[in-house]
C-alpha cells in the first residue's frame, strides 16, 4: 500500500528528467511562457515575439516545439491551415508536484 511519502517510481524519475531536459534550453522556456501568456497562438506569433538573440527561423522554433510536445508541455491543435499552441497545464501542474518532492 503507497503512502503520502512512497518513494517516486524510476518511470517516474525517468518522465521528470525528461521534462526537465526539454526546459533546459532556454529558448524553450522562453516559448513555453509566451504559449502560457498568449494561449491558442500560433508559431509565426511565437516567432515574432522571440527576443532580438533568440532564433529566427521557423523551423528552429519548430523543432523547439516538437520537444515541447514530446514531453506533453504544449499541446498543438489544428485551425485550419494553422496550427495552434496551448500549454498543458494539467502537466505543469504535474512536474511542480514532482519538483516539490525533491
Amino acid at each position: 500500500m503507497a503512502t503520502a511519502h512512497s518513494e517516486p517510481s524510476s518511470d517516474n524519475h525517468h518522465h521528470v528528467a525528461m521534462v526537465c531536459k526539454a526546459l533546459g534550453n532556454p529558448v524553450r522556456v522562453q516559448i513555453l511562457c509566451y504559449i502560457q501568456r498568449h494561449p491558442n497562438c500560433i508559431g509565426n506569433e511565437i516567432l515574432l515575439h522571440m527576443p532580438d538573440d533568440g532564433p529566427h527561423a521557423q523551423s528552429t522554433i519548430s523543432q523547439h516545439l516538437r520537444v515541447l510536445r514530446e514531453v506533453d508541455l504544449v499541446e498543438a491543435y489544428g485551425d485550419g491551415a494553422a496550427v495552434c499552441y496551448r500549454v498543458n497545464e494539467e502537466r505543469l501542474s504535474w512536474l511542480s508536484a514532482q519538483l516539490s518532492q525533491l
